[in-house]
């Protein structure tokens, strides 16, 4: 993430529409190269002194988004360029998906066909000098999560396997462009329109204008 932070790219932040059921986190999975670049931490009877008053064992926590931190994208048209969340987004999000009954929908490397049983979401809280812990170093307006594997065998079979690192999310969420960046938008639909494929330019005019 250093290196990335370094470069001069355009910045994009997401956002989601309250009202709208199909805005927002629709699920959480489990992930090899999480998006925050920071890993979950697991606790098992070995390493309870971390959460000393925590009984509960095969526990994974970690930060499910990251607030105003820098992730790298890129755009076959726009080229890189960063998307980042709010304080504001990311509490919005984390309310909603619990308003919605979604912390059961738990999948592996975003394959919806790979939903994770008897796996759920016990502890959720956003980042701030109230809840701050010296677990992690994460910047304030962070969603952190902790999910509970009921499944032993999972537990020990996947989860100590080391294949997944971490949580990342998905679901539906607008683009937000910063105002320097729209003149670089335009002069990419402007080049874009000379592609042969008329639907495809279509499609990927509505994408990037956030046109449903």
């Amino acid at each position: 993430m250093s290196e990335n932070k370094e470069k001069k790219l355009p910045l994009v932040y997401l956002e989601i529409d309250f009202d709208d059921m199909q805005s927002g986190v629709d699920a959480i999975s489990f992930v090899d190269m999480p998006a925050t670049e920071v890993e979950w931490k697991m606790f098992s009877k070995e390493s309870k002194q971390i959460f000393e008053k925590n009984e509960v064992e095969r526990i994974l926590t970690g930060p499910v988004m990251l607030a105003e931190t820098p992730i790298i994208r890129f755009s076959p048209f726009i080229g890189e360029y960063f998307i980042k969340f709010s304080e504001k987004t990311i509490s919005q999000m984390m309310k909603k998906y619990f308003k919605e009954n979604k912390i059961h929908k738990v999948n592996e490397h975003h394959d919806s066909k790979r939903q994770v049983k008897d796996v759920y979401m016990i502890e959720s809280f956003i980042v701030n000098e109230r809840t701050k812990t010296n677990i992690f170093d994460v910047p304030n307006g962070t969603w952190m999560a902790s999910f509970f594997v009921e499944d032993e065998d999972y537990w020990n079979n996947t989860v100590m396997s080391g294949e997944f690192k971490g949580f990342s999310l998905e679901g539906m969420f607008s683009e937000v462009f910063e105002d320097e960046l729209i003149e670089q938008v335009y002069s990419k639909i402007d080049k874009m329109l000379e592609h042969p494929d008329e639907e495809f330019v279509y499609d990927e005019i509505k994408r990037i204008l956030n046109i449903k």
